[in-house]
Parts: structure tokens; C-alpha cells; sequence
């Protein structure tokens, strides 16, 4: 539910605003300075080791810089780029002991707790993030999220309904909103969400929630042109085959569900998943 994470490129971005306040400083070491002015070039490079190396040459020149807290953030990105999240989360620990009310740093370990699956954790820092700043949309987004996660409809519902106040625009409040419906068997309702955020956003899962729902009202026009987009964004997306079998048994089409089913197992989707959208007959 919450691979996001264009949470990385998001973080990425932070942490070169980051280092660029950096640049205007003058109080600090040269050596700590041309440390952290060598960060942008690796950052920019995509070379994480040689951003780890400079950032970590810089802590140890100044430990005690009251600054190194956003060093240790950028840190914890670097090594989450670098595929190493438990020295990352360390990271943004460490930072956010430096300074615990830092918004951005709890934004980045909470996209990394979610990361890693570890979603009460995850749930903790949005709250606290929800009482910094009211005005928070990210976190209260992704907190109805999690909400949604464990069957707290109206607590969802409310988060939702809140960014929608603060930014009536939204298009992932709209899709939470759209994921509630449709949980709650209020489809129609859902449709017409998702079609607000497709004339936005031609996103896969846009496309695939929206035909999910025609397909649970036996629309099956609708339904095949919402899959035949889905498959021209991705046709390696196991769950458009899903859909796909249902879509043809829908149809009486028994044979071709099969093979539609076999299809989606062969791309990676569990049994046990396409047995709850489709009837499984002789695959």
C-alpha cells in the first residue's frame, strides 16, 4: 500500500536544499566545508560512496557542530540510496536526537519506517509530525493511510477529508477517499474519485482501482477500456491479468479466464490472491 517511494527522489531533493544552506554558511572549518561542498557533486553523480566518504569526513572534523544533524539526515539518505536502511534509519535517529522536532527529518524516517515495514513506527512519527504542524498534509495523508490499514474507517475518513480542507486540489486525498469507498462497497462513489484523478494523473493504479470497481458492478465496457490503459502503462502488472480473468468469466469467457489467471501466476501474483477476484476453475 504505501511503495512510495518516490520518498527517495522526494528525501533526494531535501537533502540537496539541505546542503545548499550549507554553502551559504561561513562558520565553519574549511575542511568541514569543502567536505560537505563535495556532497553535491557525488549527490548529483549518484555517487553514494563518495557522498558517504565527504559527509562522514565532515562529522569527524567538527563533531560537535550544532549543524550535524542535517549532515546525519543527508547520511541517512545517502545510505538509503544505497540500499542500506537499518544504518539509515540510525541516521535519522541520531539527527532527530540533535534536534526531535526537526519535520523534515521525521518525514524521512517515517517514509523509511513504511519502507521497511514497519508501519506503527511509521504511524508514531506522522502523529507527532500531525502536532507540529496542523497545517501538514503529507503526514495526515499518509496517516489515513494506515488508518485505512488497520480498519480505522472513520479515522481515515477524517484525515482524508482534512487535507481535502487544506489543499482541496489533492490528488492523493482524492485517491484515499477513493480506496475508502471502495472498501466500504461504495463503488460508484469510488468511481467517480478515480475518474477525477485520472483526468489528472494517468497512473496505473488509477486505472486498476477504477476497473476493479466496474467489475464489481458487472460493468464490463467500462472495465475493459480501464484495463486495456492499465495494460498500455505497464503490461507486466500481474494484477491487470487478474482483473483480466474476471473480466472474461463476467463474460462466460471460461477458457480465456484461465489463461488469463495462469498469466497473472506466471508475472508473479499469489495464488491466494488471484483466487479472491476470480472463481478458480481447472488453471
Amino acid at each position: 500500500m504505501f511503495k512510495s517511494v518516490s520518498n527517495i527522489s522526494k528525501t533526494s531533493a531535501m537533502l540537496l536544499a539541505f546542503l545548499w544552506g550549507f554553502f551559504c554558511m561561513d562558520v565553519w572549518g574549511q575542511s568541514y566545508a569543502a567536505s560537505v561542498d563535495s556532497v553535491d557533486r557525488f549527490v548529483q553523480e549518484r555517487n553514494w560512496i563518495g557522498a558517504e566518504r565527504m559527509l562522514l569526513n565532515a562529522l569527524k572534523q567538527e563533531p560537535a557542530n550544532p549543524n550535524n544533524y542535517l549532515l546525519l539526515s543527508n547520511l541517512g539518505t545517502v545510505h538509503r540510496n544505497m540500499g542500506r536502511l537499518e544504518e539509515a534509519l540510525a541516521d535519522y535517529t541520531n539527527a532527530l536526537s540533535i534536534t526531535p522536532n526537526a519535520v523534515t527529518i521525521l518525514h524521512n524516517r517515517a517514509s523509511l519506517y513504511l519502507e521497511m515495514d514497519s508501519v506503527e513506527k511509521a504511524l508514531v512519527d506522522y502523529e507527532r509530525i500531525m502536532r507540529l504542524d496542523e497545517m501538514d498534509v503529507d503526514s495526515r495523508y499518509y496517516h489515513g493511510m494506515i488508518a485505512l490499514q488497520y480498519g480505522k474507517m472513520d479515522e481515515a475518513q477524517k484525515d482524508f477529508e482534512e487535507v481535502l480542507k487544506l489543499n482541496p486540489h489533492s490528488v492523493d486525498a482524492k485517491r484515499g477517499l477513493a480506496l475508502w469507498n471502495k472498501l466500504l462497497n461504495r463503488k460508484e462513489e469510488a468511481i467517480e474519485l478515480y475518474s477525477q484523478i485520472i483526468e489528472k494523473e494517468h497512473r496505473l493504479s488509477n486505472y486498476l482501482g477504477r476497473a476493479e470497481c466496474y467489475l464489481d458492478l458487472n460493468k464490463t465496457v467500462e472495465a475493459e477500456a480501464d484495463l486495456q490503459e492499465a495494460q498500455k502503462l505497464d503490461p507486466s502488472e500481474p494484477m491487470i491479468y487478474v482483473y483480466r480473468a474476471r473480466l472474461s468469466e463476467l463474460q462466460f469467457r471460461y477458457d480465456d479466464a484461465a489463461n488469463y489467471a495462469k498469466k497473472a501466476q506466471e508475472l508473479g501474483a499469489e495464488p491466494e490472491l488471484v483466487e479472491k477476484f476470480f472463481k478458480k476453475r481447472d488453471l
